[in-house]
């Protein structure tokens, strides 16, 4: 994946988080969703299947556009809502990063593709969104299973977020970015009672 488009999906999850003035994990999708009045539906309540790709009924969600309104649709059938928090995140980055003309590929990976960047590139956004690693540095964070149980999502991305944050703690890569240090500011309280716990 080119960097330019690395870094348009990072520094578009922390204009994101400030935007919609996100102090603590979990990330609120809800908010974030209000905000750029982004509907969401469980595919149970879904009723335009005919107008997308038949497979998209296996996968965790899709997003689309219909007369300036977008919305994303979720897979409620999933019973892990860490995993379901994530889709909705990449979903709001395919429709931010400007993805959705009419209607995008379903998800059903949680792991990068090289082979399709704008997956990839929502994928970025959603780990950056749900676990930005500012944050997670700030609270002395390393293991999976802390970050999944902290930013509520699942073991797999977390696991992925884990080994990223691990190469970050070595080159100490933190807060070198001026959206990036508004994020630690905006967490500022957050990490404060969490780290006198």
């Amino acid at each position: 994946m080119k960097y330019r488009l690395y870094q348009q999906a990072r520094n578009l999850s922390w204009k994101v988080l400030q935007d919609c003035g996100i102090k603590q994990f979990p990330v609120n999708l809800g908010e974030i969703c209000r905000f750029y009045k982004i509907k969401t539906i469980p595919y149970s309540k879904f009723t335009l299947w005919d107008m997308v790709d038949s497979q998209a009924k296996n996968g965790d969600g899709f997003s689309f556009q219909m007369e300036n309104q977008y919305y994303i649709v979720f897979n409620d059938s999933i019973n892990y809502l860490g995993r379901i928090r994530f889709t909705l995140a990449h979903e709001i980055g395919h429709i931010l990063l400007g993805h959705v003309e009419t209607i995008t590929f379903y998800r059903n990976s949680e792991i990068d593709s090289q082979a399709a960047e704008k997956e990839t590139q929502a994928n970025i956004f959603a780990r950056d969104l749900l676990m930005p690693a500012v944050v997670l540095s700030a609270l002395n964070i390393h293991s999976a299973t802390e970050i999944a149980k902290l930013c509520n999502i699942s073991l797999q991305s977390a696991k992925i977020r884990a080994k990223r944050m691990e190469e970050l703690y070595q080159r100490n890569c933190f807060q070198l970015h001026p959206l990036e240090r508004d994020v630690i500011l905006l967490f500022k309280d957050y990490i404060e009672n969490n780290n006198t716990k």
